[in-house]
């Protein structure tokens, strides 16, 4: 009799278990974030991708600059431990992320004599709501010839039904 009740018990406690874990199971993916994201925003956040190549393109830097938020927006290839070590000797705060680089960036699209253009692949789009995230692999060209290419990341956010771009980040690896 004994042994039939703990064979009860232990069935009752399976149970629980099972129904325990399938009830946890069912809570998890109902909490699944759901992005809300729409194709015609999808499209214009990868309109903006292609002004900027174009705007490499056509060494237009000023055009390039309103692709922006604003002036002050994070813009700036992420620096190797060896680069931050050597900034330290002189900024012993450096964090690796100087100053925004869009000036200078708009600036030598104005002057450079070379031909450059910067090439996407593997370009990756996620949107929710006003904010929206790219990440993508790129060559950036100089002369027909690859100089560096690495990743980049990008922010945008979507104000007065445009989508601008937050900030702008990318390893870089130089070709030799």
């Amino acid at each position: 009799m004994n042994n039939q009740m703990n064979k009860k018990k232990a069935v009752v406690a399976f149970i629980a278990l099972l129904t325990c874990a399938l009830a946890g199971q069912a809570l998890a993916q109902g909490q699944e974030i759901e992005f809300k994201s729409n194709a015609d925003d999808l499209t214009k956040i990868r309109s903006v991708l292609e002004e900027f190549r174009q705007d490499i393109i056509h060494k237009d830097g000023y055009a390039l600059t309103k692709l922006v938020l604003n002036p002050d927006v994070l813009f700036h290839h992420i620096n190797n431990q060896e680069e931050v070590d050597s900034a330290r000797k002189y900024t012993a705060q450096f964090d690796g992320i100087g100053p925004s680089q869009l000036d200078g960036f708009a600036k030598l699209l104005a002057t450079s004599k070379d031909k450059l253009e910067e090439k996407f692949h593997n370009i990756e789009i996620r949107q929710d709501g006003d904010l929206g995230l790219v990440t993508f692999n790129y060559d950036f060209v100089i002369n027909d010839k690859v100089h560096h290419s690495g990743l980049e990341v990008w922010q945008l956010c979507k104000i007065d039904g445009q989508w601008k771009i937050l900030s702008v980040t990318w390893t870089i690896y130089i070709h030799s």
